[in-house]
C-alpha cells in the first residue's frame, strides 16, 4: 500500500485507478508474458530502444522490459498513485536508471517530437479516443518508430444471445473507471491505426480469453505472499466496513466475470496484438 494512510472515507473518494494504486492491485496481461514478449518482438525492442508506456499503471509492463531487454522506459498514467506505485517498484528493482514515471495525459503528452523508437498501450486504448491519442503517438515517435497495442477486442458479429452480456460488461467497466471503456472488433483497431497514418499494420487476434494464462503470476506481481496477503486483508476489511466498496468490489467482479469467465460471452471476446510504423517520409 502506499506510505500515507487513508481514512475508508477519503479511499471511497479515490477513482477506480487510484483506489487500485493505493491498494497496490497489479493489472494482468491477459496473455501474459508471452503477450508482452510478442509485442516486443514486433516492435523490435533491445537495449537500444527508448519506450513510451502510455497508461502504465504499476508498473509492472515497464519494469519488465527493461528488465528482459534492458531498454530504457518512461511510464506516465492519469492516475497518481498508480504513479506513485511504479516508482517504489522500480525502485525496488533497482532499475532507476532505465525506468522512470510521471502523471500524463494520453490525449497532451509532454514530450518534444520524435523522442522514442516505440510508444505502447497495454489494456488502456480500450478506455480512450483513437482519434485523439494516436496522433499523439505519431507526433512523439521517431519516424521508423512503431506504435504497439494489447488490447481487447469483442469480434465483428456476436449472436444476441451473446450481445448484451457482452454490453452488460463494457457498461460496468464504464460504470467502475468513468472512463469510455470500449471492447472494438480487430477490424476497428487496425483501422484506428492505419486512419491515424501508421503504415504496415499488423495484428494478432486471440480468441476467446480466460485469466489461465496469467493467474500462475498473481503472486509474484503482488511481490510476493506476504504483500498478497496483506493486500487481500485490507480489502476484506474495507469491504466490510464500508457499503460503497461491497459495491464496488460487487461490479468489479460481474464484470471480470462476464467479460473474462462467462461461457457465452466469452467466446466473442479476445485480445490483440497490433504494430504499426511512423512512415520515414511523406511519401512512404
Amino acid at each position: 500500500m502506499s506510505g500515507e494512510k487513508l481514512s475508508v472515507k477519503e479511499i471511497e473518494g479515490l477513482g477506480y485507478y487510484d483506489f487500485m494504486g493505493y491498494m497496490g492491485v497489479p493489472f494482468f496481461n491477459i496473455g501474459g508474458a508471452a503477450s508482452m514478449d510478442r509485442l516486443a518482438e514486433l516492435c523490435h525492442i533491445t537495449k537500444d530502444t527508448a519506450v513510451l508506456d502510455v497508461g502504465c499503471g504499476t508498473g509492472g509492463n515497464a519494469c519488465y522490459l527493461a528488465n528482459r531487454y534492458g531498454c530504457t522506459v518512461v511510464g506516465v498514467d492519469i492516475a497518481e498513485q498508480m504513479v506513485d506505485y511504479a516508482r517504489r517498484r522500480a525502485a525496488e528493482q533497482g532499475l532507476g536508471d532505465r525506468v522512470s514515471f510521471k502523471v500524463g495525459d494520453a490525449y497532451n503528452l509532454e514530450f518534444p517530437d520524435e523522442g522514442f523508437d516505440v510508444v505502447l498501450t497495454i489494456f488502456v486504448s480500450q478506455f480512450l479516443d483513437p482519434s485523439k491519442a494516436y496522433p499523439e503517438f505519431m507526433r512523439v515517435l521517431k519516424k521508423g518508430g512503431h506504435p504497439g497495442i494489447n488490447e481487447m477486442y469483442r469480434e465483428d458479429h456476436v449472436p444476441p444471445e451473446a450481445l448484451s452480456r457482452v454490453d452488460y460488461g463494457e457498461r460496468v467497466f464504464r460504470e467502475l473507471t468513468d472512463l469510455p471503456f470500449t471492447l472494438r472488433s480487430p477490424s476497428t483497431w487496425v483501422g484506428a491505426m492505419k486512419s491515424a497514418g501508421f503504415k504496415e499494420v499488423v495484428a494478432e487476434e486471440h480468441s476467446n480469453v480466460s485469466e489461465k494464462p496469467y493467474a500462475l503470476n498473481m503472486v509474484d506481481e503482488f511481490g510476493g505472499w506476504g504483500k498478497l496477503i496483506r493486500t487481500l486483508w485490507e480489502l476484506l476489511v474495507l469491504e466490510v466496513r464500508s457499503s460503497k466498496m461491497r459495491e464496488r468490489f460487487h461490479k468489479i467482479s460481474k464484470g471480470k466475470s462476464v467479460l473474462l469467465r462467462d461461457k457465452v460471452a466469452s467466446r466473442y471476446i479476445g485480445y490483440i496484438i497490433c504494430v504499426g510504423t511512423k512512415p520515414v517520409s511523406a511519401d512512404s
